[in-house]
């Protein structure tokens, strides 16, 4: 990458902060035709921190000689992969344990600020012992193993949403932005809690089990963040772990239209209920803190939310690959395919770019999910800020599987279905296209929305397959 090339800029909460607490945008920001639109400034205002905000909604990019300046780093996560387990056999099942002893305690009582702590000092140990490990950045996370044996699917599914968020925040950090090691110890736990106490809400709902959930018992199921926090409000805790419970499947800013939920606000009013009933209760002014304390940090939106973004997407997965009741668990490599034809709806770019980069193949044994050969749907995002899809076929693709080079096939109209939610079910309209070559790695306009197999879309499959001819 020469040094006056143009880099999308993905904004991250840890670079913002920086710009904040320097108060100073450290170099200038470009539209992807090199005119500058946002200009080095020292001395800067909250005012223009929202500024650059709006700005990174609609794209702006950066020189790539500006990247030390602005906080991003350089390098990428060493190549290559080892076959080196990196979670600890012992930690891990220690904190299956307690998180047993947990789900089971909740059955009968509430939540404690002794439970957090207990559990707290879990987490501190399985990410310091992750974090020290030598291939911590590049070795499998075999979390399937690992569970083994545990016979609770919840818990489960919290354990592995604990340990894919911790390698997520973890190996995205270390790839994409300079900071400490304190200050990475502290926002992974906090993700870590997160993860760990998310779905506790379902101990004290009724949830209805199996495929065929009505349109209302949908509905139901969908406010259990709100249960969640309500069972951790009056617990002494960070509150960013309560915020991120809160907001756990609101992982695209507000007024995208996408798969968050519950609804903003619907959330908020239900808690501004709760604190009118409770603000004459003497016993319960600790909880009105509290919440009034999330209402104030619901009302601050972040445009990029890396933490309810890898919250939603490590519930996804540690779901799918968990044998539950009512169905059974799908393999890390079809799992990791349906997150990505899930994600036009439901993910940001970036995380799910990172996801692949630095996560998926660790978690499917070193297998890759993506190869030569297969095919792919992008999204196209071009300046005019329209929305296009292409069907290519890959050429070529590594570890980074979010940047093969692919050859253009067609173009393709994508059928969106709304029930249970919003997803890409198939595509129309396939018509043959100009043949042309993509390298993901250079080009920030395009990303993988969908893989076309014969499981997946069987009809559009087979239509490439006739325009694109047999695979080398």
């Amino acid at each position: 990458m020469s040094g006056d090339e143009l880099v999308k800029f993905e904004m991250t909460e840890e670079v913002i902060d920086g710009f904040r607490q320097k108060r100073q945008i450290p170099a200038h920001f470009y539209n992807n035709r090199g005119q500058i639109l946002i200009y080095q400034k020292d001395d800067i205002t909250e005012h223009e921190i929202e500024s650059l905000l709006k700005f990174t909604k609609q794209g702006i990019y950066y020189r790539a000689s500006d990247a030390e300046r602005l906080g991003i780093k350089a390098r990428e996560i060493p190549e290559g992969l080892s076959d080196t387990v990196v979670l600890h056999e012992t930690m891990v099942e220690d904190l299956c344990n307690d998180t047993v002893s947990i789900y089971e305690n909740l059955k009968e009582s509430s939540l404690t600020s002794l439970h957090m702590k207990k559990m707290r000092t879990r987490i501190d140990g399985l990410f310091e012992s992750f974090e020290k490990q030598p291939d911590a950045l590049i070795g499998l996370i075999d979390v399937l193993d690992l569970m083994k044996g545990v016979p609770q699917h919840e818990v489960q599914i919290a354990v592995k949403r604990t340990v894919i968020a911790m390698a997520m925040k973890t190996r995205g950090m270390q790839a994409q932005s300079y900071k400490d090691a304190h200050t990475l110890h502290d926002i992974s736990t906090v993700l870590m809690m997160s993860a760990l106490f998310c779905d506790i809400g379902f101990a004290k709902m009724n949830i209805p089990r199996g495929q065929g959930i009505s349109p209302k018992q949908f509905l139901y199921i969908r406010q259990h963040p709100l249960m969640s926090y309500l069972m951790m409000a009056h617990v002494d805790t960070d509150p960013r772990v309560k915020r991120n419970i809160l907001c756990q499947h609101r992982p695209l800013r507000e007024g995208v239209t996408g798969n968050n939920f519950p609804p903003l606000g619907w959330l908020t009013e239900q808690i501004k209920g709760y604190i009118q009933r409770y603000s004459s209760d003497e016993k319960k002014q600790a909880i009105v803190a509290d919440m009034q304390q999330q209402l104030e940090m619901l009302a601050v939106e972040m445009p990029y939310d890396e933490d309810a973004n890898i919250l939603a997407l490590a519930s996804e997965f540690a779901s799918l690959i968990t044998p539950v009741p009512w169905r059974e668990a799908i393999s890390p490599q079809q799992a990791v395919k349906m997150i990505i034809n899930n994600s036009f709806f439901t993910y940001t770019d970036r995380i799910v770019r990172e996801f692949l980069d630095y996560v998926a193949i660790s978690l499917c044994d070193n297998q890759q999910i993506l190869e030569g050969g297969d095919f792919l749907v992008l999204a196209v995002r071009p300046a005019d800020h329209k929305i296009y899809f292409e069907a290519c076929r890959i050429n070529y693709v590594d570890r980074y599987q979010s940047r093969p080079t692919v050859q253009r096939i067609a173009s393709v109209t994508p059928v969106i279905e709304k029930i249970p939610r919003l997803g890409i079910k198939g595509f129309t309209n396939i018509r043959k296209a100009r043949a042309a070559h993509y390298d993901l790695a250079r080009d920030s306009s395009r990303n993988i929305v969908f893989v076309v197999d014969e499981k997946s879309d069987p009809k559009s499959y087979a239509a490439l397959q006739e325009m694109a001819g047999p695979w080398p």
